[in-house]
């Protein structure tokens, strides 16, 4: 989506009225992406590759 209306900012054809609210909502679009990605970075993986110990093979 950032991609599309940043292409759409930046095209010459991008008529002056819709000008302001695109460049407005690719803002939007850049600081959801970066909340996003602080949180990432704080949430540790929810896979670590931990092996459950009480796993039984035999049990299948």
């Amino acid at each position: 989506m950032r991609e599309r209306v940043a292409k759409a900012v930046s095209s010459p054809d991008c008529p002056p009225r819709d000008l302001a609210a695109l460049t407005r909502r690719l803002q939007e679009i850049a600081k959801e992406i970066e909340v996003l990605d602080e949180r990432a970075a704080q949430d540790p993986p929810a896979d670590r590759g931990d092996v459950d110990s009480s796993f039984d093979a035999s049990a299948i």
